[in-house]
């Protein structure tokens, strides 16, 4: 026979954990990885209720129940037990299942066997499948976060400061997927999430020991970008993608260890990825940079075709590219022959440009004359004559292969993490490492 159980909400039961109103969503199987059933494990009974503005209404509880199977039944989101007895007949969309204990610090729900903290939420797709959604605190959001962006090994202020640069991401960007009904995917697209999986004994101290702490400028929480290493300097907001943000602001990172790093794209492979982008350049007959900003780094390339010329512009240099592959806008030129081949030599101070399409030379120190290599060369000076990094450097190839050689890895705003992981073990602590960073503002 098959039972009904209808979820009257229930007073006194777990009720001390239902007064943070903190919850978020993050996506664990939705798009092409929605499923049609999963199953629910919790060796404490299950508790469901509904969630309601970020925060948990409960309702059943159901503590003899170790196992629960969910699926997508004509469009209704059905529960039954192991023997496929009837639990409800539609949870609905706000509706939530939890683990009997999710107040208790040890308590998890698992799905599919990966434990997860909190509780299980789902929404029914035209498919016939479940976008199945992890509902929980955004604390608990942060302790799955935390070792994915930044392994638990490093040094705990390193790690503090990430935790508070994540928690202020997190609140500041609520509804990033909302179209899919939830707050935030598992990947780099917001925050890497593991779960419960990805917590250790020194990211929860790291967590716990800010709890609730956020970046705000003028009061109010701040986006707090993050990216893994500068090259020497981060970017102005503006710089790599638009608008002025007044605490996202450039540094000089006197913290940066070195990371050079070095890729080669041939101009067929340029060619393809540009066609992937959508442009037309047909085949490619060079590729040049034309303007850099006052670090250095490049905010325009030139690719010109057979059929048309192609500008991409700050960030969308490595977003059709690949991020993975142009891991910073931090780079020269070159060609396969050489390190730097090419036609021509730019000395920029950031606004003001001098091309040369012949040989350069310097006097050093003691007046003997020298030719530029092929090197990227650094002029500073003081005031307003400082020039910034890769301040001359090749601009143009129009060979076959393009070798782009270049320091850092990011888009460069915020806070680098390998920087913050210097100023750590050099005895920085989060709040100094993070307000070195962002300009101007407060941690509360």
């Amino acid at each position: 026979m098959l039972i009904i159980l209808l979820l009257p909400l229930i007073s006194g039961v777990q009720a001390e954990a239902a007064e943070a109103d903190d919850y978020v969503k993050i996506g664990l199987k939705y798009g092409s990885t929605a499923v049609s059933s999963c199953t629910l494990k919790s060796e404490d009974g299950f508790l469901l209720g509904t969630s309601d503005d970020r925060s948990f209404e409960e309702g059943m509880p159901l503590p003899g129940y170790t196992a629960l199977s969910v699926s997508n039944e004509s469009g209704s989101i059905v529960v039954r037990d192991t023997s496929g007895t009837l639990i409800s007949s539609d949870l609905g969309s706000s509706g939530c299942i939890m683990s009997y204990d999710y107040s208790d610090d040890d308590a998890t729900i698992s799905l599919d066997d990966i434990p997860y903290r909190d509780g299980i939420m789902f929404r029914p797709n035209s498919a016939g499948t479940l976008t199945v959604i992890n509902y929980l605190t955004l604390e608990h959001y942060i302790y799955g976060v935390l070792n994915s962006e930044l392994n638990y090994t490093n040094p705990i202020e390193a790690l503090k400061a990430q935790a508070v640069a994540a928690r202020s991401f997190g609140e500041l960007n609520l509804g990033k997927h909302s179209s899919d009904g939830f707050d935030f995917c598992m990947t780099t697209h917001c925050q890497v999430y593991k779960g419960y999986s990805g917590e250790y004994p020194a990211i929860l101290e790291a967590v716990d020991s800010t709890q609730g702490e956020m970046l705000r400028y003028d009061g109010e929480p701040v986006t707090a970008y993050y990216f893994k290493n500068s090259g020497g300097y981060t970017q102005n907001a503006e710089d790599v993608w638009s608008g002025n943000v007044p605490y996202l602001r450039s540094v000089k990172d006197e913290y940066c260890p070195s990371y050079p790093w070095s890729a080669s794209l041939s101009f067929e492979i340029i060619q393809t990825k540009l066609e992937s982008a959508g442009y037309q350049p047909g085949n490619i007959e060079s590729v040049s940079i034309t303007d850099r900003n006052g670090t250095g780094a490049v905010s325009e390339l030139k690719i010109k075709g057979t059929d048309a010329t192609v500008y991409l512009r700050k960030e969308k240099i490595r977003g059709v590219l690949g991020a993975t592959i142009i891991k910073s806008n931090l780079f020269r030129l070159g060609d396969s022959t050489s390190s730097g081949g090419s036609e021509s030599w730019r000395i920029s101070n950031g606004s003001t440009t001098i091309d040369y399409d012949t040989e350069v030379y310097v006097i050093n120190g003691e007046g003997e004359i020298e030719v530029l290599d092929d090197e990227t060369y650094g002029i500073s000076g003081t005031g307003t004559a400082r020039l910034g990094i890769s301040s001359i450097s090749v601009e143009t190839v129009s060979g076959g292969t393009v070798v782009f050689n270049g320091s850092g890895y990011g888009h460069g705003v915020g806070m680098p993490q390998d920087s913050a992981v210097e100023m750590a073990k050099k005895g920085f602590t989060y709040d100094e490492i993070l307000k070195y960073y962002f300009t101007d503002v407060e941690i509360e």
